[in-house]
């Protein structure tokens, strides 16, 4: 958690969104990895069982949620996108009495995550903080008063007796055994621990080392821990230094020279950040986590687009379920540990779970794109000051992030690189008037990506989704009631437009047809060659809208073979 919790323990204080790899050449440093053919990293981002991996987390800490409702927030988590399951281990949790440890609860966990699909990151510590007791240091560790969380022989002792423990279990559901485990983490925010560099980097030398000797063999993360980006350490440069962001909404002070200097530091590793603001805690006297400032759907949309914008290809939201704080766990805290997280305390849905959702649709259009994606060297533009647009491109495809930096409704034209385009060729949008963005508001839009039944050029209105219903293909965009948007797709005849169209041209060079259209708080359909139905809905809808796949054998009078996809 924040540097803030970072307290003194003595106080008490799965679908993949990737792309085939392509090709065993352009791994680097595979031999910092015991098992490079079923999970590795390099600069740009995870490959996993041999395809790149765009890794969309979340966390979910299991002792804070009765174990009957596990399966309820995991198929919620499934269902906005998300295809990692993020958690800390709590060792006074699971050994509150030396010598009588179960991990039980644990493991039953792992098991349903992985039946549920989802890849896994387990945070073990020995220190988690989590606005958990003593950081999860179990109170007769604590009573022994030897220095935590150093190179101490008695806190070596003891850290590698909770090792014993947690790493067996971690081991035997790591992914190189067939289970969901992607990677571990060793210590938290170690950067707040007041001790010698020299002390620090033992200590977790030493951690490292106990996990290795465990068989832990997927990476092993720390985060803001400084001493493990010094690539001259043998040992420590085979672990992976990550973020972890707060910024409300200082977002662009905060995070951009932030994740700058990590990949600075960091230049074999892909730019992670384990804690990706998802709310924030309430405590006794304080407001309740969602009557906070700056932790709404609309920060958690521009703060996600800012760490995708920037190049992060693995993130995970703190928190994307809070829970409760049962019994004795959280001092000075609230009972709610609601944290004004995507999914409630209760379960239920709301803004910022649909946010959530709306970059987990994106993502799956995207994420095989973003996976590898560059800064071309063309420069983006936008006619406004107070709008900034920048591109990433993987491959013939890309990314366009647009956004409003002055707090106020901007109206602009912007350019952007063609990246299917051999000559690099720019695209000025729209044709015909201009878009308009509202107060913090960022978009990701997807630039030349194939869709069921064509080729997006692209589109200046979200991505709500796509599929095949029946014998037509259909793409959903959604944006505000009132503006104006403009999408391209790729054809090669002179396109025939039904329906409520703005404008409409036809670029034989370029074999594209562009058309714009208004958005109203009524869905407008158009039907482009007779087989691709393009739906405009308001934006509330658009993520809140859902998509179904039915097999044809259910479908009455259906003739195609392929499944159908019902929004």
């Amino acid at each position: 958690m924040s540097a803030p919790l970072a307290m003194a323990a003595d106080a008490r204080g799965l679908r993949l969104l990737g792309a085939p790899l392509r090709g065993p050449g352009a791994v680097q440093g595979e031999s910092q990895f015991q098992n490079p053919h079923i999970i590795r990293y390099d600069a740009n981002c995870f490959t996993i069982n041999g395809r790149d991996a765009f890794i969309f987390s979340g966390a979910f800490h299991y002792p804070r949620c009765p174990r009957a409702l596990w399966r309820d927030r995991l198929v919620k988590f499934r269902r906005a996108g998300l295809n990692t399951i993020e958690t800390y281990v709590f060792w006074n949790y699971h050994e509150p009495e030396e010598g009588h440890a179960d991990l039980g609860e644990f493991e039953d966990f792992i098991k349903l995550v992985k039946e549920m699909g989802f890849w896994m990151i387990a945070r073990p510590g020995p220190y988690v903080c989590a606005e958990w007791d003593a950081g999860g240091f179990p109170h007769w560790v604590v009573a022994k008063r030897f220095p935590l969380r150093s190179n101490h022989p008695d806190s070596l002792k003891t850290s590698k007796h909770w090792f014993n423990q947690v790493l067996p279990v971690i081991q035997r559901h790591q992914v190189t055994m067939g289970g969901p485990i992607i990677m571990m983490q060793l210590e938290n925010e170690y950067d707040y621990w007041k001790l010698p560099d020299g002390e620090k980097k033992e200590y977790v030398r030493a951690l490292a080392q106990m996990a290795w000797n465990a068989g832990i063999d997927v990476p092993l993360i720390t985060c803001w821990t400084k001493q493990v980006r010094e690539r001259s350490d043998a040992d420590l440069a085979r672990l992976m230094d990550t973020c972890n962001f707060y910024p409300r909404w200082n977002i662009q002070k905060e995070v951009p020279p932030a994740l700058n200097k990590l990949r600075h530091e960091e230049p074999a590793s892909p730019l992670g950040v384990t804690e990706l603001q998802g709310g924030w805690f309430s405590e006794f006297g304080g407001k309740l986590s969602v009557d906070q400032d700056g932790v709404v759907g609309a920060q958690l949309n521009l703060i996600t687009k800012t760490v995708i914008e920037q190049g992060v290809t693995y993130f995970s939201y703190y928190m994307g379920f809070g829970g409760t704080n049962f019994d004795w766990a959280a001092k000075r805290l609230t009972t709610t540990y609601d944290y004004a997280a995507p999914l409630r305390e209760p379960g239920g849905l709301w803004e910022k779970y649909y946010a959530a959702r709306g970059i987990g649709v994106s993502l799956g259009l995207l994420g095989s794109v973003l996976a590898r994606a560059q800064a071309p060297e063309q420069a983006t533009q936008s006619t406004n000051k107070d709008v900034s647009v920048s591109e990433r491109v993987g491959g013939q495809s890309g990314a366009v992030f647009v956004r409003e930096n002055a707090n106020q409704e901007q109206r602009f034209k912007m350019s952007f690189q063609d990246s299917a385009s051999p000559t690099h060729r720019t695209i000025t949008v729209p044709r015909q008037g201009e878009l308009t963005l509202g107060p913090r508001e960022m978009k990701m839009l997807p630039v030349q990506v194939p869709i069921p039944g064509s080729q997006l050029r692209y589109t200046t209105a979200e991505v709500a989704g796509y599929g095949l219903n029946l014998d037509r293909h259909f793409l959903i965009v959604y944006d505000e009631p009132g503006r104006a948007a403009e999408v391209a797709f790729a054809t090669q005849q002179e396109p025939e437009v039904e329906g409520d169209a703005l404008y409409q041209y036809w670029d034989e060079d370029y074999e594209s047809v562009t058309i714009g259209l208004r958005i109203e708080k009524a869905e407008k359909i158009l039907l482009v060659n007779n087989h691709l139905l393009l739906v405009a809905i308001p934006r509330e809808r658009g993520l809140r809208s859902w998509t179904a796949e039915f097999p044809p054998s259910v479908v009455p009078g259906a003739e195609e073979t392929k499944p159908m996809t019902v929004p």
